[in-house]
């Protein structure tokens, strides 16, 4: 896998991927640096599961954002997510991970999606985060 291909640096106030009408924004108020990795299409090949993108950063700590916009099947993209996850442990091994699943249609916030981020964390030790549309996150 070839992370620098893949990879651009940003360091904009607000880091954004998006998709159709999923969206992702980092909020980077001190403006630092991360890697914005694309890997649908580009890091990981045809024929494997993966999310759409990765966000990494090195300092001040080490944290790495798994990120997948969805229409609406959240099993799928749980299971995209874990891909990425594993195909990239390695590299990420030492870093806080947490995945982001934005969809345009979720069930509503129950038990079922409350279940389902419980049993992700436990597999692979990963928070898990499912959003509606649109995800905000603080850098």
């Amino acid at each position: 896998m070839d992370y620098d291909k893949c990879s651009t640096l940003a360091n904009d106030s607000t880091i954004v991927v998006q998709e159709n009408r999923s969206r992702f924004e980092l909020k980077n108020p001190e403006r630092k640096y991360f890697q914005k990795i694309e890997v649908d299409g580009c890091l990981i090949g045809d024929g494997v599961e993966k999310c759409d993108w990765i966000i990494a950063s090195e300092k001040p700590k080490q944290r790495v954002l798994y990120i997948e916009l969805k229409g609406c099947d959240i099993d799928k993209a749980i299971s995209q997510l874990k891909s990425t996850l594993s195909h990239t442990k390695e590299r990420y091994r030492d870093y806080n991970r947490e995945c982001y699943a934005v969809t345009t249609r979720i069930p509503k916030h129950g038990p079922s999606i409350r279940k389902k981020c419980l049993d992700f964390y436990r597999s692979t030790k990963a928070t898990l985060s499912v959003k509606n549309i649109k995800a905000s996150v603080l850098g």
